[in-house]
């Protein structure tokens, strides 16, 4: 029951983030580059990172697609740390390269993270723990 709320967590989160991303592309831009701009918010949204893909790496180990969550938490989990670890030089090229990224990557970006909100609920949801 935890773990279906936990991932119930995950999947809102993402189906908010994905709504940011379609609607206000803009807006979500400039938030994400503050965000990485301030070292207190990076910590915080890098942990974060890190608890959501521990969540999807140890919580869907009983579910049918554990292949691809168990994948997107190795990845969320491995960006984080890149973001916490790297020095700042790579961190603000990072950090720059995603700034000149066009408008329609985000809204992409958002369509594919909603997907994948609503592929994980179904999974939670069929044959969840």
């Amino acid at each position: 029951m935890l773990t279906m709320i936990l991932l119930g967590l995950v999947g809102l989160s993402w189906v908010a983030i994905g709504v940011a991303m379609l609607t206000a592309p803009g807006w979500w831009h400039e938030r994400m580059g503050g965000v990485m701009a301030t070292p207190p918010s990076r910590f915080l949204l890098t942990q974060g990172m890190i608890l959501g893909g521990l969540v999807l790496m140890l919580g869907t180990s009983a579910q049918q697609g554990f292949w691809l969550w168990g994948t997107l938490g190795v990845l969320l989990v491995a960006t984080a740390l890149v973001l916490l670890g790297a020095p700042e030089s790579l961190r603000e090229r990072l950090i720059g390269c995603w700034k000149k990224s066009p408008m329609w990557t985000l809204r992409l970006g958002g369509v594919l993270l909603m997907a994948l909100a609503t592929l994980l609920a179904i999974d939670t949801l069929r044959g969840g723990p």
